[in-house]
């Protein structure tokens, strides 16, 4: 009997990978790089930089403990943020179930999602422009949206409780995206009151 046991649970793994690879089949390129810039912070810089494809991405989410069979919400909730909203079937999640799950178990931080947001409306023209007004401080090599913010990240011009460098850029360049930085604060504050009154003993009534 325990050895039945023990092949059933390999044969469960092996059709949670088998469904991981649907996944990755279905991602492009563009897609494993905004796997990757959402998992900063979450998994090794060095591991996400050696990543090339989404499987590689997935086997660092399973060695994290970001990820597996019994709780898949982490890779749900990347596939959300980057809009593949029809491969959430193989992790038998909705958009609607994510959404609602979204502020209980959700990882990516307020910052990521923020940087990941502007990094989406920020076209290769306003990038040209951003790297040209940086010029003197970044390396002469070729950037997307998303490695150009998570340069300045690497760099220490721009963290979560500073976007002075961000905000200068988007005021030259892409004025509108100063609202998505203004949101971002405005949640960031309500955060952190709601902790403290947390650590207060205030809870919220509706709570």
């Amino acid at each position: 009997m325990k050895s039945q046991g023990s092949s059933s649970d390999k044969n469960c793994k092996v059709s949670f990978r088998k469904k991981l690879l649907i996944i990755d089949s279905n991602l492009e390129v563009k897609d494993v790089e905004r796997l990757k810039f959402l998992c900063i912070g979450l998994v090794p810089n060095k591991k996400l930089e050696k990543s090339s494809s989404a499987s590689d991405v997935f086997e660092h989410l399973l060695a994290e403990d970001l990820l597996s069979e019994g709780d898949s919400f982490f890779l749900a909730e990347l596939l959300y943020i980057i809009r593949q909203k029809k491969l959430l079937q193989y992790l038998d999640y909705t958009k609607e179930k994510v959404e609602q799950l979204l502020p209980i178990k959700g990882k990516i931080s307020l910052f990521r999602n923020l940087l990941y947001e502007l990094s989406q409306s920020i076209d290769s023209e306003n990038l040209k422009e951003m790297i040209f007004l940086l010029n003197d401080s970044l390396p002469k090599t070729e950037m997307t949206s998303l490695s150009f913010l998570a340069l300045l990240e690497k760099q220490d011009k721009i963290d979560e409780d500073n976007l002075t460098c961000l905000e200068d850029l988007c005021k030259v360049v892409v004025p509108k995206l100063l609202r998505n930085i203004e949101k971002y604060k405005r949640e960031k504050e309500g955060v952190f009151v709601f902790l403290n009154e947390g650590d207060n003993g205030n809870w919220p009534d509706d709570l």
